[in-house]
């Protein structure tokens, strides 16, 4: 398979290039995309030996200066701290303004890495080479960096709350690197799916239920079209709304909730995970809300059970300290929720939410044993 889309952006097009062992032959297409010779590889350390190996064998063939650092992808080490060391990692390896950095990795590596590029000799390239679901098919495109904060008060971290708009030089998604994906990593990154066909896909929603089965084991096989339908739903967005001032609010769907019981350490969530919370809980809001039927609310919750995704959070949580949680989200204004909410067409931003109906929506994903 090898499938090339093009994205807009106002700092300069890219491709996202969806090809079968690309990693492999990575140097020509990176060398299509930066005039950058000098770069520096910042991988996951769960993939220095796999994924960074084969690229780094790609790369020697040719005129390529690389020098390798590895990060560990944790979100509680998503901090300043690890940007510092990948600006002293490009230091040492003699990066320039006209050098780039290469990400190899998931989100969290796509997230430093790219605002590592960004703030570097005041911005250099970027290249994305997504090895999880979830980063193939979000956090690589659009060109959102970030790292977490400590939220005031709360005894944990914010999500992003500092970082930029980088869009990268190139995306490039090999699917081979799937087959050393843990089956609840890949399924996390079908929560992201999920909620792009919830945002006006309705294509992208019936193929994830036809291939629920499949798609829940891992297998890759019935992968492609999901892949590059979820792909084309997150360029639409991000070409229409670069900075986040309107329609690419919608991809926040299902996350200023997930956010709040992310980074809670007993809940033992993936991103995805909590994402796929978050959307049960935006849907239940919405019903509230009169926006959708409780049987658009159940095929949702159906399909993620489907994919063996949380509906509910293990352990009952303080839901004074969740809407705390939620008002220090980077999508709160004026120290107001904004929340999206889906709809019977698709989904719209709101902020004059009720927080009765908050309260009362995230009590929907509580265990039985909290009410």
């Amino acid at each position: 398979m090898s499938t090339r889309i093009a994205v807009t952006s106002q700092q300069g097009a890219y491709d996202v290039l969806i090809e079968q062992g690309g990693l492999a032959s990575a140097a020509a297409s990176m060398a299509a995309a930066t005039t950058a010779r000098r770069v520096l590889v910042v991988a996951d350390e769960q993939v220095v030996q796999t994924h960074a190996a084969t690229l780094l064998k790609a790369l020697q063939p040719g005129d390529w200066e690389v020098t390798l650092t590895a990060t560990r992808a944790e979100e509680p080490l998503k901090r300043m701290a690890a940007i510092e060391q990948i600006w002293t990692a490009a230091l040492s390896g003699g990066l320039d303004r006209h050098s780039a950095i290469i990400a190899v990795g998931g989100g969290l590596t796509g997230d430093l890495a790219g605002f590592a590029a960004a703030t570097y000799m005041r911005g250099i390239d970027v290249i994305q080479v997504p090895t999880t679901l979830l980063a193939m098919v979000d956090a690589s495109i659009g060109g959102k960096t970030g790292i977490n904060l400590p939220v005031p008060g709360l005894g944990h971290l914010g999500k992003n709350l500092a970082g930029s708009f980088w869009p990268p030089k190139l995306v490039l998604v090999d699917c081979d690197t799937l087959e050393t994906l843990p089956v609840r990593e890949f399924r996390s990154g079908l929560a992201e799916c999920v909620k792009h066909a919830l945002i006006g896909h309705p294509d992208l929603m019936r193929l994830l239920e036809v291939h629920a089965d499949a798609l829940r084991d891992g297998r890759t096989g019935t992968l492609d079209d999901v892949l590059v339908q979820s792909i084309e739903a997150k360029r639409l967005v991000v070409e229409q709304d670069e900075h986040e001032y309107g329609r690419r609010m919608l991809l926040n769907l299902g996350h200023t909730f997930a956010h709040a019981i992310e980074p809670i350490k007993e809940l033992d969530l993936t991103h995805g995970e909590a994402v796929s919370v978050g959307l049960c809980a935006a849907m239940a809001c919405a019903q509230l809300r009169g926006l959708l039927s409780a049987a658009e609310l159940n095929r949702v919750t159906d399909l993620l059970t489907g994919l063996r995704l949380p509906t509910q959070i293990s352990v009952p949580q303080r839901i004074d300290d969740l809407l705390a949680a939620m008002r220090y989200d980077k999508k709160a204004s004026g120290g107001q929720l904004r929340l999206v909410l889906p709809t019977s067409s698709g989904a719209e931003v709101h902020d004059d939410v009720p927080i009765a109906d908050v309260t009362a929506a995230w009590r929907t994903v509580m265990p039985p044993s909290s009410e």
